[in-house]
């Protein structure tokens, strides 16, 4: 029982570091970071409890027998001190979002809305993995395209009380992450919150598949999303939605791909069966993006993923001065250097977690400050303190008060273009 005790002290002091101090210099140990990092901080509010159960039980079978014993204790006792911190910190993280959209001067909601919210707050973070919401229907695998012999499916979320509804609603283009690679992600694993959140308050909710490295090789995964939002244009008036606004969202790759949306509308290298489609969007939510894709611009965490994403995703060698263009043709950043009207980049909001093990919170950071310079309308950039890559996958403290302050955000959007 005293081995036990000690190992359980040294995993949670060790797992607690983490939440504190990701490590994030080589590719695998980033990863088990975030997996472990995304696990304990996330649901720290439910594990904290079971730990003090757990010691407890330990002590009374007669696990301190010693020094050593003694001293694991204390160790699991300081680090139990630590978890409570950065669950506090996370009770504070939709503050910051919510100083960033006040300087923007993006209106608060309605007493009804904030108070709705403020009853819906601790029910939904009380039942993590409970993410579909009781008010939202979800029609499934509808057939947005094909290429290359795969059939590309889309999932439409709306609230049940509006399907039979003519009127046009908002529109949300849900992309997911995982890195533009195969097993790394898909529409029915990412986005749910926010999705569901959207369709109850009346949004139509599109969250696409598309294609993956490194079977195809980019632009096929942008080319994708400019396929979906042609669709959306053509189809989305049956589902109650309007043709005529809609933003995208997306996570880490999803990011990357949501940014390049609003950075490339109606270029005909991402749209070449539809070179005659208006691309543009009304706006873009990017969150944890990969935004310096292949390390060009050195914001990365390593040089190592950049290799890789190089040889699956491109399939061309970064030493190559040749390949130069297709690079930048998949890096946000640089796609910026390539706009000539301001006014032509829909409003966009960055959001990035500063303990995130897998994308560095400088890429957001730069692609943030150069579109601020770039473009004539709004530029809203927010760091999550504490917050670990895909904290926003299923329903915590914090990722449920960055939420509450994104709806605000997304009826700023809604009232701008329809007023």
């Amino acid at each position: 029982m005293g081995f036990l005790l000690i190992t359980s002290s040294l995993f949670w002091s060790a797992c607690t570091w983490n939440l504190f101090r990701p490590p994030h210099q080589k590719t695998v140990i980033a990863m088990a970071s975030f997996l472990l990092g995304l696990i304990t901080g996330e649901l720290a509010l439910f594990l904290i409890p079971c730990q003090v159960l757990l010691a407890g039980l330990m002590i009374n079978a007669g696990a301190i027998t010693g020094t050593w014993t003694t001293l694991a204790l204390l160790a699991w006792f300081i680090a139990g001190i630590a978890q409570l911190i950065y669950l506090v910190n996370s009770s504070l993280s939709g503050q910051v979002l919510r100083q960033v959209l006040d300087s923007h001067e993006i209106p608060h909601l309605s007493p009804p809305e904030a108070d709705q919210q403020r009853k819906r707050f601790w029910p939904r973070v009380g039942k993590p993995f409970a993410i579909r919401l009781n008010e939202v229907h979800c029609v499934e695998d509808v057939v947005y395209g094909t290429a290359d012999g795969e059939t590309l499916t889309l999932d439409v979320y709306q609230n049940k009380a509006k399907q039979n509804d003519q009127s046009s609603a908002p529109v949300l283009l849900y992309i997911h992450g995982g890195g533009l690679l195969e097993y790394g992600g898909t529409k029915k694993g990412q986005g749910l919150p926010l999705l569901n959140e959207f369709a109850q308050r009346g949004w139509v909710c599109v969250s696409i598949n598309y294609r993956l490295s490194p079977t195809h090789k980019w632009p096929a995964h942008l080319i994708d999303c400019k396929t979906a939002l042609q669709w959306i244009k053509k189809n989305i008036s049956d589902y109650g939605g309007d043709a005529e606004f809609i933003i995208t969202a997306g996570d880490s790759a999803g990011g990357q791909l949501s940014a390049m949306m609003a950075l490339t509308a109606n270029d005909s290298q991402f749209q070449p069966q539809h070179p005659d489609l208006d691309s543009r969007i009304q706006g873009a939510l990017c969150f944890y993006g990969v935004m310096d894709f292949c390390n060009l611009f050195g914001q990365a965490h390593n040089d190592e993923l950049a290799e890789y994403s190089a040889t699956k995703i491109v399939d061309a060698s970064l030493d190559d001065p040749n390949q130069s263009a297709v690079f930048e043709s998949a890096n946000a950043i640089a796609s910026i250097n390539k706009q000539t009207d301001s006014s032509s980049i829909p409003d966009c909001a960055i959001i990035h977690g500063d303990c995130d093990s897998l994308i560095a919170i400088e890429e957001s950071e730069l692609f943030a400050e150069k579109l601020q310079q770039a473009s004539e309308n709004k530029v809203i950039y927010s760091r999550i303190p504490g917050a670990q890559h895909g904290y926003n996958m299923f329903r915590s403290l914090r990722s449920e008060l960055v939420l509450n302050e994104l709806v605000r955000l997304a009826y700023y959007f809604e009232k701008k273009h329809r007023p």
